[in-house]
Formats: C-alpha cells, structure tokens, sequence
C-alpha cells in the first residue's frame, strides 16, 4: 500500500491555503454615508447620486500591520478612464481608515480606486446623474 500519497495531497492543500491567506494583501470595504444619515452603509451595485449633493465616503481596511502608503485615485470614464484626483494617504495599524466625499462632479460614470505600489486594493465604481432639465429637451416653445 501506498499511504504518502494522501499525506503528501494533505500537506500540499495546507501549504496552499495557508499561503493563500497570506498573500491576499491588504483587505477592506467601501462604505458611503448620505447627508443627514449618523452612519456609513456598505456599498452594494453601481450607487448613483446627483450631481450637486454630497455623499461622504469611507474605505476601511481589514488588517493593518505596517505602515502603508495607498493612492486613492478617482477616473471619470470618457472614451477611456481619465484621471480626475489622485491623493496619497497613510494607513498604520492605529489608522486603517481612508475619508473622502463625492461632490462637485459632473455627470457620468466614475471609477475610485485604492491601490499601493502599482496595485489596485480595491475599486468602487459609481454613476453621477444630473436631473436638471436639459435645454435641448426643454419642451415645446409657444409662439
């Protein structure tokens, strides 16, 4: 009977678990808060807002165990994704959090992105519409 084959398969599933985990990087979740609202809610979808309100948002991270320093880049989609900010921000294990706001942003589809060293963390994508009424679908001119 052979019986170091399962023990190897065994250990060869351990060492790939264990190395997945320990690899994964840095971790965390986007949350927003909308005005008037005491809390910050998880993102689920493409969230939309319009264009001249205020929604606060947050990026809070799983872990921490080093100091890091992350690129919170927002892109607005174009004929391709264009840079709209980018900022750098510090993350330690006594601060694992990452503020921000959408504002002030014109209509259409935006993409922010948490990354370090060239590597996007995370990315959360959001539409911004604008219900004003438009001039050309104004409506009928009386003559």
């Amino acid at each position: 009977m052979d019986t170091g084959r399962p023990v190897m398969f065994g250990a060869l599933i351990t060492l790939a678990l264990f190395f997945q985990s320990g690899c994964g990087g840095l971790k965390g979740e986007f949350a927003l808060r909308q005005p008037f609202a005491d809390e910050y809610r998880r993102v689920a979808g493409v969230p939309e807002f319009p264009a001249d309100g205020h929604v606060d948002w947050v990026y809070a991270f799983r872990e921490v165990k080093d100091v890091h320093s992350i690129g919170v880049i927002l892109m607005k989609r174009e004929i391709v994704w264009v840079d709209v900010s980018a900022r750098t921000e510090r993350i330690d294990p006594a601060q694992r959090v990452i503020y921000g706001a959408i504002e002030g942003l014109a209509r259409g589809r935006y993409r922010l992105l948490i990354a370090e060293n060239g590597k996007i963390v995370d990315e959360m994508e959001f539409v911004v519409f604008d219900d004003s009424p438009d001039e050309e679908a104004g409506g009928i001119e009386e003559k």
